[in-house]
C-alpha cells in the first residue's frame, strides 16, 4: 500500500473531504451528476437552448470563408408582378438559356401540377444539368410518391433531390439530412447533388460528419450532418425578371451552382439559421446556404461521449481543486479563468469542426464555487471570532491601560458580529496609532521593517535621512528615496553578516550601534518558519552619545568607589606604616596581633562596599535591559570565569550538561553570568582537590528551564540552608572562613528574583551541595 506524505496535497484533500462529511461529498457528486445530465436527451431540452446560443456565437468565429460558388434566383414580387404567377413556366428556356454556362442549376420550388411545361422541358433538353426537387417525401402504399414529378421533365433532369433538414433549438436549422431510403432507391440531399452534377469536390468528406438524429419523439432515427451555417449576406442574389430580361450578364452564372427558387410565395414557409436574431429566409436560401456550408467545409460533429463525459469530470473537479488550493483572492481569478477555459476549450475543438455541449457546466461551476466560496466564508468567520475573543481576553487583561480607554467596544448582542469585528479592528489601529507616537519619543533613530522593507519610522530616523546639502535643491523621487535604499542596504548587509549580535554600522562618518529586535517570525508556503523574521524593530544608537554616557557613569562610579575606598585605603596605609615601624622597634607579639586584625577587617570593610555595591545593583535590575539568551551560553561564560580556579585544586568542571539547546530565556547576560559566577566559585571554594562539579540545564513541563550545578564538597547543614540567604550571614564551614562576607548567596537570590525565577538548594554534610536555578522560557 503506497503511503502519502502528511504534507501532500493530495492528503490535504482527502483531509479537507473527509472533514466536509458526507453530506459535502454527496453534493459533489450531485453536480458531477448535473454535468452529465446535459449530455442526455432530457437533459438537453432545458440545456441545449444554452448550447444553441453559444454554438451561434463561436460559429461566427470560426465558419470559413465562402467559396462564392453559389448563386440564388429569387422569384420575387417585382416578378410576379411583371410576368404573372401562371405565366412563369413559359420563361424557363429563356431563363435557363441565360444561365447555360452555370456548372449546376437547381430549380428549387414545386413544380405544380395542370401547367404547361414545355418551355421548361426544352430547356432542360439543351441543358442537362438542371436538377429538380421531389415536391414531398411522402409515399402511398405501394413506395410510390405522392405528388410525382411530371414524367418528361423527370426523364430530362441530371437529378432529382430531396431537401430534408434537421432543426434545432429555437426552430433553428442545425443540419441536413444527406439521404433517405424509398421503394425506389436512395435519394441524396440536394446540396450533395448539386455539388456532384457541378463537379466540385467538397473538401471535408460527409460520411466523417454523420450522427444520428431523431425527427420527432417516436420517429425513427436518420443519419443527419451539422453543419456551421454560412451568412445570407454572404451569397450573391439575382431577381427572377432581371435575369429573364438579360440584365443579368451570363458571365455572373458561368461556373456556378445557381438555385432557383420563390422568395415572395412562402407556401413552403421560412426557416431561422441562427439564434442570435430573428430573421428568416425562404427554402431557396436555406437549401443554397447548406451547399455553400458543405462546399466551404463548414460541417461539424459532437464530440464522443466517452470524449465529454471525461471533460466534464476534469472541469468539475478542476473547479473543486481550484476553490481549495488558491488562496485568497486568487481563488476568485482563479475560479473565473476555469469557467472561461470551458468556452475556450469547445471554441477550440470548433476549430477542429467538433462540437462540444456545455450544458449545465458553468451553472454547476457555479454552485461549486459558492458551494467552497461559503465554506471559506464560513471559517472566516470563525477565524475572525476566535481573534475577537483573542482581543477581548487581551482587552481583559490590561483593561486598566490607558491604552485600552481610548475607546470602548460595543456588545455583540448590540451590533452584530461585523459591527463588533469592525469595532475591534478600530481598537487595534487605535492602538497602532499609539505605538507608534510612543515609537516616535524614543531618543533613537527606529525603523519597523516588514516583509524586507522599512514600513514605519520615526522622527529621529527621518532626520537621519535627511539629504545632504548638495542635493537639498534636487526634489526628484530618486533623490528622495537614494538614502533610505542606501541605509537599508548598510542594515542588511550587518543583520546578515553577524545575527543575533550587536552590529556597527557607519553613516555618514558617523558610527551607530545596530539593535534588532524580531517582532513576528516569517512562514513559507508549507507553514515552515523561516530563518529571517517578517518584521522586526530595528534602532541604531550613536557611539558618540553613547560613549558619552559611558563616560559619565565611569566617572560617577569613580567617585562613588573613591567615597567609599578612600577612607579605608587611608587605614591601611597607616596599618602598614605603623606595621613598619613596629618591625623596626621593639614591639610586642600584643602590637603585632593588633596590626594584622586591624588590617584583616579594614580588607573586610573594603570587600563588604564592593559586594553591597553589587547587591544594591542587583535589586534595581530592570526587565528592559533583559534580552532573549540560550542559558547554556549563560552558563559557559561562567564556567569560563572560573575553570582557572578549578584546575588550582584538581577539581573537574562538567558541562554544561545541555537537553534544551534550543530554548531561550530573556535576561541580562552580565548579571546571570556574574550570579552563576558566585555559585561556581562557593561549589569551588568548598570542595576538595580532585572532585567534581556537575553543571546540567533541562526543560521542565511547565515552560521553564533547570539550572542544577551540584558538587562533592563538605555540604551544609539544616540550620545553615534555613539561613543562607540572608544579608551578611556566614556557613560555618571549615574552609576559607574569611573569604566571603555574606553578600554573595543574596545577591544571587536577587538577580534570579528580578529574572522572575526561582533558586532552590539542597545539601548533605560531607557528600556535597546541589543548588537548583528555574528561569522562565522565552517566549
Amino acid at each position: 500500500m503506497v503511503a502519502i506524505p502528511k504534507n501532500c496535497r493530495v492528503r490535504k484533500l482527502l483531509n479537507f473531504f473527509a472533514a466536509l462529511g458526507s453530506g459535502p461529498i454527496a453534493f459533489m457528486f450531485a453536480m458531477f451528476a448535473l454535468a452529465l445530465l446535459g449530455s442526455y436527451p432530457a437533459g438537453g431540452v432545458v440545456s441545449g437552448t444554452l448550447d444553441r446560443v453559444l454554438f451561434d456565437l463561436m460559429a461566427r468565429m470560426v465558419a470559413h470563408k465562402p467559396t462564392g460558388d453559389i448563386v440564388v434566383v429569387n422569384i420575387d414580387e417585382p416578378t410576379l408582378t411583371a410576368l404573372g404567377a401562371r405565366n412563369l413556366p413559359a420563361y424557363s428556356k429563356a431563363l435557363l438559356d441565360r444561365m447555360g454556362r452555370a456548372r449546376s442549376i437547381v430549380l428549387d420550388l414545386p413544380l405544380a401540377p395542370g401547367l404547361d411545361y414545355g418551355s421548361l422541358e426544352r430547356g432542360m433538353q439543351d441543358h442537362p444539368q438542371v436538377i429538380l426537387v421531389r415536391p414531398s417525401n411522402a409515399t402511398d402504399v405501394s413506395g410510390n410518391p405522392v405528388l410525382p414529378l411530371p414524367r418528361a421533365l423527370a426523364d430530362h433532369a441530371a437529378a432529382i433531390s430531396q431537401r430534408d433538414v434537421t432543426i434545432g433549438h429555437y426552430g433553428v436549422v442545425t443540419g441536413f439530412v444527406p439521404y433517405i431510403r424509398t421503394a425506389s432507391g436512395t435519394i441524396s440531399h440536394i446540396a450533395l447533388d448539386a455539388l456532384r452534377v457541378a463537379r466540385i469536390e467538397a473538401p471535408v468528406p460527409f460520411e466523417d460528419y454523420l450522427e444520428p438524429y431523431a425527427p420527432s419523439v417516436d420517429a425513427q432515427r436518420v443519419q443527419a450532418v451539422s453543419i456551421v451555417m454560412p451568412p445570407i449576406e454572404a451569397t450573391r442574389q439575382y431577381s427572377y425578371l432581371d435575369v429573364v430580361q438579360g440584365r443579368i450578364p451570363g458571365d455572373a452564372f458561368a461556373g456556378k451552382i445557381v438555385f432557383v427558387g420563390h422568395e415572395a410565395w412562402l407556401g413552403e414557409g421560412t426557416y431561422q439559421t441562427s439564434s442570435l436574431h430573428s430573421e428568416a429566409i425562404s427554402r431557396v436560401q436555406l437549401d443554397a446556404l447548406i451547399t455553400e456550408a458543405v462546399a466551404s467545409g463548414s460541417l461539424t460533429r459532437k464530440i464522443a461521449y466517452p470524449a465529454e463525459v471525461a471533460i466534464q469530470f476534469v472541469i468539475t473537479i478542476g473547479i473543486a481543486l481550484i476553490c481549495f488550493v488558491v488562496p485568497g483572492r486568487a481563488m476568485h481569478l482563479a475560479a473565473l479563468a476555469w469557467v472561461l477555459l470551458i468556452f475556450a476549450i469547445a471554441l477550440g475543438l470548433l476549430l477542429f469542426h467538433v462540437w462540444l455541449p456545455i450544458g449545465f457546466l458553468p451553472v454547476v461551476c457555479i454552485v461549486i464555487y459558492g458551494f467552497f466560496a461559503s465554506v471559506r466564508h464560513h471559517r472566516t468567520l470563525m477565524l475572525l471570532r476566535r481573534e475577537v475573543s483573542e482581543l477581548n481576553t487581551v482587552l481583559a487583561s490590561i483593561q486598566s491601560s490607558d491604552v485600552t480607554k481610548l475607546t470602548s467596544i460595543p456588545a455583540l448582542a448590540a451590533h452584530g458580529e461585523l459591527r463588533h469585528i469592525e469595532s475591534m479592528i478600530h481598537e487595534i489601529r487605535l492602538w497602532q496609532r499609539t505605538y507608534v507616537s510612543m515609537i516616535d519619543r524614543l531618543p533613537y533613530p527606529v525603523f519597523l521593517e516588514l516583509e524586507g522593507r522599512l514600513a514605519v519610522r520615526n522622527d529621529k530616523a527621518n532626520n537621519l535621512l535627511l539629504p545632504d546639502a548638495s542635493d537639498a535643491a534636487d526634489c526628484s523621487l530618486k533623490k528622495r528615496t537614494a538614502p533610505l535604499n542606501m541605509l537599508k542596504q548598510k542594515i542588511d548587509a550587518a543583520l546578515h553578516a553577524a545575527p543575533g549580535t550587536p552590529r556597527e554600522i557607519v553613516w555618514r562618518s558617523r558610527e551607530y550601534v545596530l539593535l534588532c529586535e524580531p517582532l513576528a517570525e516569517a512562514a513559507d508556503q508549507h507553514g515552515q518558519t523561516n530563518a529571517w523574521p517578517a518584521s522586526q524593530l530595528i534602532s541604531l544608537i550613536d557611539l558618540a552619545d553613547a560613549k558619552n554616557y559611558v563616560a559619565y557613569d565611569k566617572e560617577m562610579l569613580r567617585h562613588v568607589a573613591h567615597d567609599l575606598r578612600s577612607p579605608l585605603t587611608t587605614i591601611l596605609m597607616l596599618i602598614e606604616r605603623r606595621s613598619a615601624e613596629t618591625a623596626v622597634a621593639d614591639a610586642t607579639q600584643h602590637d603585632h596581633e593588633f596590626l594584622r586584625n586591624l588590617r584583616r577587617y579594614a580588607d573586610y570593610s573594603l570587600r563588604i562596599a564592593k559586594e553591597f555595591m553589587q547587591l544594591a545593583r542587583a535589586e534595581r535590575l530592570e526587565k528592559d535591559t533583559f534580552v532573549p539568551i540560550a542559558p547554556a551560553d549563560i552558563v559557559r561564560d561562567a564556567i569560563d570565569q572560573v575553570w582557572f580556579a578549578a584546575e588550582r585544586k584538581a577539581i573537574k568542571l562538567h558541562g554544561p550538561e545541555v537537553s534544551a539547546d534550543t530554548v531561550l530565556i530573556r535576561a541580562n547576560p552580565d548579571m546571570l553570568v556574574r550570579a552563576i559566577v558566585n555559585l561556581l566559585d562557593n561549589a569551588i571554594k568548598y570542595s576538595d582537590h580532585q572532585t567534581e562539579i556537575r553543571v546540567r540545564i533541562e526543560e521542565t513541563n511547565d515552560r521553564h528551564v533547570a539550572l542544577h550545578i551540584s558538587d562533592q564538597g563538605i555540604g551544609m547543614s539544616d540550620d545553615t540552608l534555613r539561613h543562607l540567604f540572608e544579608p551578611f550571614y556566614q556557613a560555618e564551614r571549615q574552609h576559607d572562613i574569611d573569604g566571603g562576607v555574606g553578600l554573595g548567596l543574596p545577591f544571587v537570590r536577587a538577580v534570579i528574583q528580578r529574572h522572575g525565577g526561582t533558586i532552590q538548594v539542597s545539601s548533605v554534610l560531607g557528600r556535597g551541595t546541589e543548588f537548583v536555578i528555574r528561569l522562565p522560557l522565552f517566549p
